[in-house]
């Protein structure tokens, strides 16, 4: 069980991460751009992090 939480931890432990998770968990739908201008990030980071959150 701690190994489960421990990878919750790390997937969630970034602003930007956390900023995803919760913008899509009140948007059916959002874009690509939308996203990136609501979390004030550049293109390769968000597609970085979204990437991660993918694994």
């Amino acid at each position: 069980m701690k190994t489960i939480i421990d990878g919750l931890y790390k997937a969630f432990e970034s602003r930007v991460r956390l900023g995803i998770m919760s913008a899509l968990a009140v948007n059916e739908t959002l874009e690509f751009t939308a996203l990136k201008e609501y979390l004030d990030v550049t293109d390769g980071n968000l597609a970085s992090h979204m990437k991660a959150l993918e694994k």
